[in-house]
């Protein structure tokens, strides 16, 4: 008897093993198609960034590192910020962007365009990193290995429209890309072809008051430059008499603008310690035209400056037009315009998202 109990019990074992076995044998088998399938979902896209670097990346991205701001607004207005493990610090504290993302505030900030902490990043594993237009943090990365890098360069209407296209690509999100590269090439050219017929003298003066205060203004290598000479304007820091330093936000004399004598002054929204107010207010500048005229005005809006090269500037475009042109670009109805784009880009329009000029 206890002897067919023991062959019975070694039977049994051996059913155990060959079935353990086979269960093992459909788990690795699983399991490697599981990685079969991943691999063949994956792919490479070949993109070109602001510095005109051809870029191979692996797709599709799901972890990013951002260190400036204008790629952040780009990713956004893809649909893209759901892949981002670390982020700038001005776009972390953007109340913009934190209502677009609740949890922006506390993604691990990386730094800025500046001061891009580069350990920090790396521990995050991206699959792409999205930087400023920097040559020398570009060549720093890939001296360390680094070769799934973006450099976003926007500061002319062309590279803006260019950005968006290459990041689309990049991120699988071709159509989203279109929507914006649709609407924006339809307004630049309805502008310039209204534009177009302006005299020299028709053209306002208009002084940007920069991102360092009121004695700061933009250079010619600037988005604002581009944006100003679109509408039918003349920027003021783009004079002859300033040539030699009009790059970037430079500094100017009170005695400088008001030799400018500017038809316009346009604050921007990150402007330090100045407001329109205190522009009209100021002793120095009364007899500026722009202040006898009362013609001080923020650059809209309260969410994020549309001066800013970011796809929200296309409406900083018209509004601007309309402001400098009052006449020509009446049938504009920028509140409206803001609204259809915004829900288009954000899922929410412009008012919801408690927006005002």
């Amino acid at each position: 008897m206890q002897k067919t109990e023991s062959g019975v019990w070694s039977k049994r074992k051996a059913s155990i093993f060959w079935v353990t076995l086979a269960l093992a044998a459909l788990f690795i088998s699983l399991a490697g198609t599981h990685v079969a399938q991943a691999s063949t979902n994956s792919s490479t896209v070949v993109v070109t960034d602001g510095l005109g670097r051809t870029v191979e990346l692996t797709t599709p991205i799901r972890r990013v590192v951002i260190s400036y701001p204008i790629a952040t607004e780009l990713l956004f207005a893809l649909g893209g910020q759901d892949t981002i493990v670390g982020i700038d610090s001005p776009s972390q504290k953007s109340e913009f962007l934190n209502s677009l993302k609740p949890n922006l505030a506390t993604t691990i900030c990386v730094g800025g365009p500046r001061d891009l902490n580069i350990e920090q990043a790396i521990a995050l594993e991206p699959d792409l990193w999205l930087i400023s237009r920097s040559e020398e943090l570009v060549e720093g990365l890939e001296a360390r290995g680094i070769k799934n890098i973006f450099a976003v360069k926007a500061e002319d209407l062309d590279q803006l429209r260019s950005s968006m296209e290459n990041l689309g690509k990049a991120f699988g999100k071709e159509e989203q890309a279109k929507v914006f590269t649709s609407y924006y090439d339809k307004t630049l050219e309805t502008v310039a072809e209204i534009a177009s017929d302006l005299k020299e003298e028709e053209k306002p003066l208009v002084y940007v008051v920069g991102r360092d205060g009121l004695l700061s203004t933009c250079g010619t290598d600037m988005y604002q430059q581009s944006v100003i000479d679109l509408v039918g304007g003349r920027n003021a820091g783009a004079s002859e008499e300033v040539s030699d330093i009009a790059r970037g936000w430079f500094t100017v004399s009170p005695e400088q603008i008001i030799k400018w004598d500017p038809d316009f002054i346009l604050v921007v929204q990150y402007a330090a310690d100045v407001t329109p107010e205190d522009v009209l207010n100021d002793p120095r500048f009364q007899g500026v035209s722009a202040v006898r005229n009362k013609r001080v005005f923020w650059f809209p809006s309260n969410l994020q400056s549309w001066d800013y090269p970011s796809p929200q500037a296309v409406l900083g475009v018209k509004w601007l037009a309309q402001l400098l042109h009052p006449d020509k670009f009446v049938d504009f109805d920028v509140e409206k315009d803001a609204d259809e784009l915004f829900l288009s880009l954000y899922g929410k329009s412009f008012t919801e998202l408690g927006g005002t000029f």
